[in-house]
């Protein structure tokens, strides 16, 4: 218990901003804490913030499900590297998205997939295409941005389901004459599933949070719910509004994260048995 309590003292403050958050969704005026009320909640209740919960979910999900299947191969990648420099260096490859600025990584996006930018530059001069290719400020240029920066958040925690597998059960598999497929779908993948469950949880709610990745490379075009409480809070100064959308995505992020954390309990549980 003592060992825990530097973390405990470190959450509090997020503790308290969550309830002041709260507070301030139930509030009877949109500019100050005052009274009770839950009309904030009901202003919400229009199709324009339930295609914004829609689109962040949607978006979230097919990030999280590009980073894993990135995350994957990379994981077992870093995991076997038997020279020390070439791990090092992949490691801080992958590290990357984490070290640079969100900012520097989302202009480096924009002169990359601009329509006058490198790649467009490059298939125009090959004649490969007439026109160029629009990939920002839409849903792809946003996924691509969530995948690029979420991608270490979801390779080291599978680093360490990998590094937990025992060789035995990879030799057991492959002396009873299972493929290197067969092996990995049948032995390699559930003694990964905690790990995979857990990895797919905190890069999901990485991305369902993000601001500044749907703000740059999506702008108005691309209004996730980031985007949404942010034009609540400027220019519309509706300050209780903001607050009852955040915890309405604070809300769903938990049921996410309560879900996956049942669905690795449940994986490990029956691989156990």
């Amino acid at each position: 218990m003592a060992f825990s309590l530097p973390a405990l003292i470190a959450i509090l403050p997020f503790l308290g901003a969550c309830f002041y958050i709260f507070r301030f969704s139930i509030s009877g005026e949109q500019s100050r804490i005052e009274g009770f009320s839950i009309q904030p909640y009901l202003d919400l209740m229009t199709p324009y913030f339930g295609r914004s919960v829609w689109l962040t979910l949607r978006l979230a999900f097919i990030a999280t499900l590009l980073a894993m299947v990135m995350a994957v191969p990379l994981a077992f990648l870093l995991t076997n590297l038997r020279s020390p420099f070439a791990r090092r260096s992949l490691t801080i490859v992958i590290l990357l998205p984490l070290i640079l600025n969100l900012l520097v990584q989302a202009y480096g996006w924009i002169l990359l997939l601009g329509p006058s930018g490198v790649l467009n530059s490059t298939l125009r001069s090959l004649g490969i295409i007439e026109r160029p290719i629009f990939l920002l400020f839409n849903e792809t240029g946003v996924l691509l941005g969530l995948v690029q920066t979420s991608l270490p958040l979801a390779v080291f925690p599978i680093v360490s389901s990998v590094r937990g597998i025992s060789r035995e059960h990879l030799e057991a598999a492959s002396s009873l004459g299972a493929s290197h497929w067969r092996t990995f779908f049948d032995v390699t993948v559930p003694l990964l599933r905690p790990g995979l469950f857990g990895a797919a949880s905190i890069v999901f709610a990485f991305n369902a949070s993000a601001f500044a990745i749907p703000l740059l490379l999506g702008g108005r075009r691309v209004q996730m719910m980031g985007i949404a409480i942010r034009d609540m809070i400027s220019p519309l100064f509706n300050w209780s509004g903001a607050a009852a959308a955040g915890m309405i995505l604070i809300f769903v992020t938990l049921i996410v994260l309560l879900f996956s954390a049942w669905l690795a309990r449940m994986t490990s549980e029956k691989v156990e048995h």
